[in-house]
């Protein structure tokens, strides 16, 4: 006869011997969700392949037990950094508590979530550590990660949860502060980051209006070079400052007079 498995793939033997060795709880972890955009210009999370279990096999965000000699945040960094190899100091924020009775199958666990907003080339050469077999980017669609052919990817833990209260927080920060700025590189067009509000916000902008509201704010300054096209050359602009500014709300041009207006999809885009 098979052995009983619980949810996780572990077998209550295999839980009460964990819990012998660490006790039943309550235990504090980190977890951190880091959103970049990838080369496609899509938004992406960096998730780990679990290589123990529970939930072996299956997708999660980076994160572990806090040590008893460290603070959270300082767990939540060492955690990304000994699973994904990110050992950058990416600026991090705090995003929630998540501590539902259950959410961990070898005891009661309380974790604190960390949102990361971080520009492609410090987070592609991301790969697995420690108990993760692998690390991996996935696409955002509405509010969940999907795999190479657009299904929904079921994750470990709450971690489907957790995802959806970082995409929604990150949405909302883009109608009052300059967020998506900390996605972009030193240098870029006035296009992509557009194209990075757009990506946050699933749905595309008015471009002369986001042009007249970015330049008009003064949150950009312009370096003077270009970058060559298949037109005339686009300018290359930087940010102003890499501080987190707070603005009036936007897009929302019927609440808010001046605000930016949105489009709806082009025909190509809803073809696709």
């Amino acid at each position: 006869m098979a052995p009983v498995k619980l949810e996780g793939g572990m077998t209550p033997e295999a839980i009460a011997a964990w819990q012998a060795r660490w006790g039943k709880g309550p235990h504090v972890t980190a977890d951190v969700v880091v959103f970049t955009l990838s080369p496609d210009g899509r938004l992406s999370v960096l998730l780990i392949e679990r290589g123990i279990p529970p939930f072996q096999g299956r997708y999660a965000l980076p994160g572990g037990f806090v040590r008893l000699d460290e603070d959270l945040e300082a767990a939540a960094r060492r955690e990304l950094a000994e699973e994904t190899g990110v050992t950058d100091r990416v600026p991090i924020d705090q995003l929630a508590t998540f501590g539902a009775p259950g959410r961990d199958p070898r005891g009661r666990t309380v974790t604190v979530a960390y949102l990361a907003l971080v520009p492609w080339d410090r987070v592609a050469h991301a790969k697995g550590g420690d108990d993760a077999a692998a690390a991996r980017f996935f696409a955002i669609e509405g509010d969940r990660p999907v795999d190479a052919r657009g299904r929904q990817l079921p994750l470990a833990f709450d971690h489907d949860e957790i995802v959806r209260v970082a995409v929604e927080r990150l949405r909302g920060r883009v109608t009052y502060t300059t967020a998506p700025f900390a996605l972009m590189p030193p240098e870029f067009t006035l296009s992509d980051l557009q194209h990075a509000y757009e990506a946050i916000l699933g749905r595309e902008l008015h471009r002369r209006a986001f042009r007249q509201r970015v330049e008009g704010e003064g949150w950009v300054v312009e370096t003077g070079r270009t970058r060559g096209g298949a037109h005339r050359p686009a300018r290359l602009f930087r940010a102003a400052t890499r501080e987190l500014l707070w603005m009036r709300p936007w897009p929302e041009a019927a609440k808010v007079t001046g605000g930016m207006k949105t489009r709806a999809p082009s025909r190509r885009k809803r073809a696709t």
